[in-house]
């Protein structure tokens, strides 16, 4: 996740306050300051139902995945400061706090966690307040959403890592201590690392890459700054395995 002056758990409301949040988002339900609900479900043109897409909840426009694994593209409205009058999302040719020029590439992936165990689509596909974005979100069952091209760039990491970089969004399988994740998605962040390996020396969505599945360009969050602990302890504890997943992936191709 983004920089803060406090660490990710801080920055979150409650498990339950957000819980109620995104299932009130997600259904279409209005809440008022006493819990009344006001409406139960989305209501289409002439007083008919539409139904939620679990894969899209918030009906956003969906694009063919630059990543081939992933289930779909979502044109999610990521990544913009101001939610009301969202503009054009900052370019890769620009980094750092005093937004000095850069030339663009691509050259690490970074691995985030979600810091939860909830379903975290209907939340990342709004524009949030953390103004959240990264480029895949990462579900327990292994399963791959791209929320924004590669292309863009992410808002996840910080600064001076964002216009470099790939980012991912795990969902954790348990909380805290540990952050646990599931098999499904070790073998899939390895999946997407032995994929972006493939474009090394060429050009991804149209940046150029640089890329060697190794830990200098594999890390987490936590390694880019020190006011963090992403991904958690379990997937930081195995990042050394998912680079040498990754690498067996990248050989039989």
């Amino acid at each position: 996740m983004e920089h803060s002056a406090a660490p990710d758990s801080a920055e979150r409301p409650s498990a339950h306050t957000r819980r109620r949040f995104l299932i009130a988002a997600g259904s279409g339900i209005a809440v008022t300051a006493t819990g009344i609900l006001l409406s139960a479900i989305p209501v289409g043109p002439h007083g008919a139902t539409t139904p939620v897409d679990p894969d899209n909840p918030r009906g956003l426009t969906e694009y063919e995945p630059v990543y081939d694994r992933a289930v779909k593209g979502l044109e999610a409205p990521l990544g913009f400061e101001d939610c009301r009058h969202p503009t054009s999302r900052s370019p890769r040719d620009i980094a750092g706090s005093d937004h000095h020029e850069v030339t663009p590439i691509i050259d690490r992936f970074i691995i985030h966690h979600t810091g939860t165990t909830h379903e975290q689509l209907d939340f990342l596909s709004r524009c949030n307040k953390r103004s959240s974005a990264p480029t895949f979100y990462l579900r327990h069952d292994g399963s791959v959403f791209e929320l924004i091209r590669p292309g863009a760039k992410p808002s996840s990491t910080g600064a001076d890592w964002n216009w470099r970089s790939l980012a991912v969004e795990t969902l954790d399988a348990t909380g805290a201590p540990d952050y646990a994740v599931t098999a499904a998605q070790l073998e899939e962040l390895a999946q997407m690392i032995a994929w972006l390996a493939t474009y090394d020396g060429k050009t991804l969505d149209g940046v150029p890459v640089s890329f060697t599945i190794d830990r200098e360009h594999v890390i987490s969050h936590r390694e880019t700054w020190t006011g963090t602990e992403c991904p958690g302890p379990y997937l930081q504890s195995r990042l050394d395995d998912i680079v040498a997943r990754a690498r067996e992936i990248f050989a039989a191709r």
